[in-house]
């Protein structure tokens, strides 16, 4: 009796610590994030969003006060054309020979670098505003609309979250059964639901003193109330599996123990 209670707890045991191990700790992720940056020292004029805001790419989120590169961009257009006409006029004074081929190569490379100053300031003129380099929502707006900033200050947190990441470290031993499309399940805390998921690619190096190595997963089909930063516990239904020495199937097939029948 007293060996049988023995196993019996033994194996209590055994299993406890079989379904702690296929769960791991797990946080979404945003698949796009960013910080905008100025790149140039100017006051902001426009600032069109709000924190948590939705926008599209390419839409137009930050414009600077560039009163004066617009006017230096008029100056070069303006010096441009005086260039040009003096160009034409001792082009006709070197066919008429009252003009050395000199000065007319001098007047051409006046012209040139006239036009290299107008794109000097359309590339100026470029930094002037911020639009959208995806769609996606403010995380964080870092300034205030009439602020001066300088040039590398940021102004917006920014991500994508049409479709979140799961990232989870797991044992290193379970590449022998861990493939990009297995499925297993996400329970978040925040919301306190459990989610469908697959793993869409393993990490690339595995830490040698831990043992383990980083997994990125994406949430299977379409939820609204889930944001980036939440966090939980990912399900492995394999990881027990394999502890307890069962077979383990690929893909999204059943991961669990075949059980004898006995008589």
């Amino acid at each position: 009796m007293r060996i049988f209670l023995l196993l019996l707890i033994c194996s209590v045991f055994a299993t406890a610590y079989a379904a702690e191990s296929a769960e791991i700790r797990a946080q979404l992720n945003a698949r796009h994030a960013s910080i905008l940056s100025s790149e140039m020292a100017a006051k902001i004029v426009q600032l069109n969003v709000q924190e948590g805001e939705r926008f599209n790419q390419g839409d137009l989120l930050v414009a600077f006060n560039c009163a004066e590169q617009q006017a230096q961009l008029k100056k070069a257009q303006a010096v441009v054309q005086a260039a040009e006409k003096t160009y034409e006029v001792n082009s006709r004074l070197t066919k008429l020979n009252s003009m050395s081929p000199l000065e007319l190569e001098m007047a051409a490379a006046e012209v040139a670098k006239a036009k290299a100053d107008i794109a000097l300031m359309g590339a100026v003129l470029q930094k002037c505003t911020i639009t959208a380099p995806f769609s996606g929502r403010v995380a964080e707006r870092l300034v205030q609309r009439y602020q001066y900033v300088k040039a590398g200050d940021p102004i917006l947190d920014i991500l994508d979250d049409s479709q979140l990441e799961v990232t989870v470290l797991v044992p290193s031993s379970w590449l022998k059964w861990l493939k990009p499309g297995y499925e297993f399940k996400v329970f978040l805390e925040e919301t306190q639901r459990e989610y469908p998921a697959k793993v869409k690619m393993l990490g690339a190096r595995i830490d040698a003193v831990s043992q383990s190595i980083k997994i990125t997963g994406i949430i299977t089909g379409k939820v609204d109330d889930l944001l980036a930063g939440m966090s939980g516990r990912a399900v492995f239904a394999a990881a027990a599996t394999a502890k307890d020495g069962g077979s383990v199937a690929s893909g999204s097939e059943s991961m669990r123990p075949s059980v004898a029948a006995h008589d």
